[in-house]
């Protein structure tokens, strides 16, 4: 590892479905999920890749006290339920759920994986400066 970065390798994503979380409260299972902060260290935020079989869904509902979480859909189709309301997802939808919001997920189909990241972050963390503002330019580049 660098002073300035760190990399891992996580491997093939058909990979995770092979991955479990057991949260230490509940000792709730959830099969298909790897945090990468196992792997990694993120001071900032907290990202998980997610392979839900054909009818799972996390076993409980939940919300969070001070993180937002974003979920972005890579593969498959399923629903999110925020606060009661089914809405569906597939490859390409990106939903941003607050933190008080009671949420679950659900692959939906009957034959292929539902595959996404989520990312949790501290609401208003970035306040009202955006993150294009904080890139700073350190020399011109004409090639690679």
């Amino acid at each position: 590892m660098s002073d300035n970065y760190e990399l891992v390798n996580i491997g093939k994503f058909d990979n995770i479905i092979n991955h479990s979380f057991t949260l230490p409260d509940s000792k709730k299972t959830i099969f298909g999920k790897m945090f990468l902060n196992d792997d990694i260290t993120l001071t900032g935020s907290e990202i998980s890749f997610n392979a839900f079989r054909p009818g799972q869904f996390i076993p409980f509902d939940h919300k969070h006290t001070h993180y937002e979480e974003i979920y972005i859909f890579l593969s498959g189709s399923g629903e999110c339920e925020i606060d009661g309301k089914k809405i569906p997802v597939k490859e390409g939808s990106v939903i941003n759920i607050q933190p008080e919001a009671v949420r679950n997920v659900c692959n939906t189909s009957s034959d292929i994986e539902l595959r996404f990241i989520v990312i949790q972050t501290k609401k208003d963390s970035m306040n009202s400066e955006k993150l294009t503002h904080d890139g700073v330019g350190v020399s011109q580049r004409d090639q690679w």
